[in-house]
């Protein structure tokens, strides 16, 4: 999942609409875009505005410095992810655009069960990640807005 918002654009409601995007209002920013996997639909958007924020949302699980059994497929995806943010944040350096994964730890989701913490403060680390100021972390692997072993 990519979780991208920009400060200003041009775009309408209907353009980004088309383009399979969902509009969400995170104040006091004017456009966050949730992209489901399809970085090429906000990336250009991101660079005309010289700002954007790429937080993909990962787990520990794609961790190699903790991986040590589990769901093959699953640590593999997030590894993937994770290796995807390190390369989209070099090829994007110096856009004002940053990129970075974030696990939001074990959350009591559908997926994530009973047990988990709130979503609320699983979502914490994202929304940090969301908003960071034009000089913050790109290329990063973190939980709860601290840095995390890849």
């Amino acid at each position: 999942m990519c979780l991208s918002i920009t400060q200003q654009s041009s775009m309408t409601l209907g353009k980004m609409l088309s383009m399979q995007t969902c509009m969400l209002s995170i104040k006091p920013y004017q456009l966050t875009c949730l992209v489901l996997g399809d970085y090429q639909l906000c990336i250009p958007i991101m660079e005309r505005n010289n700002y954007g924020r790429i937080v993909n949302v990962s787990s520990g699980a794609g961790s190699l410095y903790y991986m040590s059994g589990g769901t093959p497929a699953y640590s593999i995806s997030k590894a993937a992810l994770n290796a995807l943010s390190r390369i989209l944040a070099a090829n994007l350096h110096g856009t004002g655009i940053l990129v970075n994964s974030v696990d939001p730890g074990w959350v009591a989701t559908y997926m994530g069960g009973y047990g988990g913490r709130p979503i609320e403060d699983g979502a914490i680390g994202i929304v940090w990640a969301a908003t960071l100021p034009a000089n913050g972390p790109s290329g990063g692997f973190f939980s709860d807005g601290k840095p995390t072993l890849w």
